[in-house]
């Protein structure tokens, strides 16, 4: 399954087993158990334009010196995601 289908149905499903109720839907309630069953499920939410202030702290706290190009964009993309969740 891609990982937008997968996200999707997640999301579907964590709505469904948030809120029963068919005329008072709790959309605060329904919205807590989407984000608990992205993350749980592997993913998170990050905004689409990174903050000019959050680049500048990767770029002052990335790895540096002589390291394969794969492991470089999963240090700076790990890095950028745990300085996400700190805000």
């Amino acid at each position: 399954m891609s990982a937008q289908k997968q996200i999707k149905q997640t999301i579907a499903e964590a709505i469904k087993k948030a809120d029963s109720s068919y005329f008072f839907e709790d959309y605060s309630k329904q919205a807590m158990a989407v984000m608990r069953a992205i993350e749980a499920s592997g993913f998170v939410v990050v905004p689409k334009d990174l903050p000019d202030d959050l680049a500048k702290q990767v770029a002052d706290n990335m790895r540096t010196g002589r390291i394969k190009p794969e492991d470089h964009v999963k240090s700076v993309l790990t890095l950028a995601l745990e300085l996400l969740k700190k805000r």
